[in-house]
């Protein structure tokens, strides 16, 4: 279950490390927020279920399982059998951690068919397609985007895991920036496709920036800006560590075997939002009771209303300087 452009002609506007903010005292996002994008609402509840106890962590897994069942009610079919190949290519890259390389040919890197036909494709039909950023991707040779991969994977296979305890943020912050950065030099791609490509490589370090994930996380306006993201994949590190060690302290029997990583974060508050956003009522109240989930159909109501309203008025300049992948 592996997996858009983001700010000026090619991206976010960029930000260097030394001026941004410490994601682990990210404040919870705030329950009375009106947001843009559907279903939003229900996910901000999922992460609002305190404490942790073993019936909460069951409904996150209730989330994560349904998350092939709303790619399909998304896109249909295509964008489940793109997810699937996302998997493969994933499941490629990450052979390769844990043991180091012989020769060069044994590093994990991506090719531009990998990026414009899986990553690109999949990442337009799961948010919000970005045409216009076509011909810039296009414009990257195959060698250019190789070589910015394997230094990109070269330094995110050196980031340390931090832990509850958050020992190393920092360092590990510095080697995620440094990453996502490598991936912005190719031209169209920004902070979020970059977080999708690292995601597929090492999850347990970097959660995908979806448009739904940052407006439940993001205490502020929606953008992809590095600090933005950094600001979200630390709530996504915060709350896969907190789920892990409570699974960890449940699953006696070793029969959970499910390990949250960041990216399962991000891939079940993006599950919850899209069966809000499609008013799946049934599969809502596997996870709410019955009258929280009609109370947050009516908060996906209202947020649509304030999505089309803005689309009819069309884009502001701010917000077209803030997009890209």
């Amino acid at each position: 279950m592996f997996h858009q452009p983001d700010s000026f002609t090619k991206d976010a506007p960029f930000q260097s490390t030394n001026s941004m903010a410490n994601t682990n005292t990210m404040p919870a996002p705030k329950s009375t927020r009106h947001y843009t994008r559907p279903g939003v609402a229900a996910a901000a509840r999922l992460i609002s279920l305190e404490p942790i106890t073993n019936e909460v962590i069951e409904k996150w897994s209730t989330a994560l399982n349904n998350y092939p069942a709303m790619l399909a009610a998304k896109k249909g079919e295509k964008l489940v059998k793109l997810d699937k190949k996302l998997d493969k290519i994933a499941s490629t890259w990450q052979s390769s951690l844990g043991k180091a390389a012989d020769a060069q040919s044994d590093e994990p890197v991506l090719t531009k068919a990998q990026l414009l036909d899986n990553i690109i494709e999949w990442k337009f039909l799961k948010g919000k397609p970005r045409n216009a950023l076509k011909p810039l991707l296009n414009s990257n040779s195959d060698v250019t985007i190789q070589e910015c991969s394997r230094r990109a994977f070269g330094i995110a296979k050196s980031i340390r895991q931090c832990g509850p305890s958050h020992e190393h943020w920092d360092e590990s912050n510095n080697g995620i920036s440094m990453a996502i950065s490598e991936l912005c030099n190719l031209k169209g791609i920004g902070p979020a496709t970059a977080s999708a490509i690292l995601g597929m490589y090492r999850p347990e370090i970097f959660a995908f920036m979806d448009d739904e994930v940052i407006e439940c996380l993001y205490d502020g306006k929606r953008g992809y800006t590095m600090k933005i993201y950094l600001d979200v994949n630390g709530r996504c590190r915060e709350l896969a560590d907190q789920l892990e060690n409570k699974r960890e302290q449940f699953s006696n029997d070793g029969s959970d075997d499910v390990k949250w990583t960041p990216y399962r974060v991000g891939q079940a508050l993006w599950t919850v939002a899209t069966m809000s956003a499609t008013k799946n009522e049934e599969l809502l109240s596997q996870i709410f009771e019955n009258d929280e989930s009609k109370t947050i159909q009516c908060n996906v109501t209202e947020d649509s209303k304030i999505e089309r309203k803005r689309g009819k008025k069309g884009d502001s300049t701010a917000r077209r300087k803030r997009r890209k992948p």
